[in-house]
């Protein structure tokens, strides 16, 4: 039987594949402009979904180790924003079908076993302003073991992708967040399919094998909303199945983190966590092409200083392509809630990264709506 290898022909062989050679374009940044702010759907949310037509054996047939080095190399097209060009996201109520707003939370669930020596509690230090993005040292750990990378390509099959993303608790064990510009590009493309996740990568190893996509989540103020809303949504979900080989779900194997979706900008010492290629004022080769799980801690903030027409969050963190849809979190070292998405930084005309903040979509109302769909169909 072949074996799947990683990107790197040095990792450690895990998982059956074919192997073939392939050529990727080139990483883009897609800036959003805005307008004057939408009115409300009177018809209220709509949430959207995209089946991935590959079985699990097709998949993993097509992701080669050549495609997932090129994937791995170049990050999914972000919606950066330019001076100038200040995004309306929006305060408006995303009803349910009973007309009243919503709100959700959840604790975190620990994968089964964790305690073992294979996978310790991740050890925290004390909260400290890390705004300088460092490696997070034991990946394979519990709560990061959750956290890892999405591998994806465009619909022609022509280019391949990479993005954050985290396993997240939901009623499906198989539930992995991430931001809606990794699922459905922002400019047009339409969704993006052939969806890999791998929990804990480093790099150099592919600890607890791979999860393989077949449903995308998103909302549809992202996928067909005017361009100055969809930086108010841009969150999503895929929901994964174990690869071959794998009895486990991916809560029961890696976790799932927990959530607070309550519309909040502020929060004391949170982290973010992603797989960046680089950074603001980084040399890219602090990075690795991606290789390494990243963090920054700090608090966040409202990112338009209370401007009632955009509500996202932001917080000073330097990591860049690659960290999209890696989690923004509160209470990381006991019980890690999500309350945020790696979304989008600020860009030049040349979209070169112009400051230190990251921000994120606010986690309130789409965020709720898409937890709640998922619970109501998995």
């Amino acid at each position: 039987m072949s074996q799947l290898l990683s990107r790197n022909t040095k990792r450690r062989v895990v998982f059956p594949v074919l192997v073939a050679v392939v050529t990727v374009a080139g990483t883009l940044s897609v800036p959003i402009t805005a307008s004057a702010a939408p009115k409300e759907d009177p018809a209220g949310p709509t949430i959207t979904t995209h089946a991935i037509r590959k079985t699990p054996d097709q998949l993993r047939v097509f992701w080669t180790p050549e495609r997932l080095r090129q994937a791995a190399a170049n990050p999914a097209p972000a919606p950066n924003v330019r001076p100038g060009s200040q995004p309306e996201t929006g305060k408006g109520t995303i009803l349910e079908p009973g007309g009243a707003e919503s709100t959700a939370s959840a604790a975190p669930v620990a994968p089964k076993g964790f305690t073992d020596a294979r996978s310790p509690a991740a050890p925290f230090a004390a909260p400290a302003a890390v705004s300088r993005s460092q490696r997070v040292s034991n990946v394979t750990a519990w709560p990061t073991s959750a956290v890892g990378r999405l591998f994806f390509s465009n619909q022609a099959e022509t280019a391949w992708y990479s993005c954050s993303a985290t396993s997240i608790v939901t009623d499906s064990p198989n539930a992995v967040w991430t931001a809606a510009h990794c699922l459905h590009g922002p400019a047009g493309p339409g969704w993006f399919t052939n969806y890999i996740f791998i929990p804990a990568d480093s790099g150099s190893d592919i600890p607890y094998g791979y999860f393989q996509g077949v449903n995308l989540i998103a909302h549809n103020e992202w996928t067909s909303g005017s361009s100055d809303r969809r930086q108010g949504a841009d969150m999503g979900i895929v929901i994964v199945t174990p690869g071959s080989g794998q009895s486990l779900s991916l809560s029961d194997t890696v976790g799932a983190w927990g959530y607070r979706f309550l519309g909040e900008t502020g929060f004391s010492n949170a982290r973010s966590f992603g797989y960046p290629s680089d950074g603001y004022n980084r040399p890219d080769s602090d990075f690795s092409q991606g290789d390494y799980m990243m963090y920054c801690e700090g608090n966040t903030a409202d990112a338009a200083n209370g401007n009632p027409l955009d509500n996202r969050l932001r917080m000073a963190c330097d990591m860049g392509h690659g960290a999209s849809g890696g989690p923004m979190a509160i209470n990381v070292g006991t019980s890690p809630q999500i309350m945020g998405t790696n979304s989008h930084r600020a860009v030049d005309t040349n979209d070169n990264f112009i400051d230190n903040w990251l921000n994120s979509s606010n986690h309130g109302l789409v965020a709720t709506a898409l937890i709640r769909y998922v619970n109501d169909n998995w």
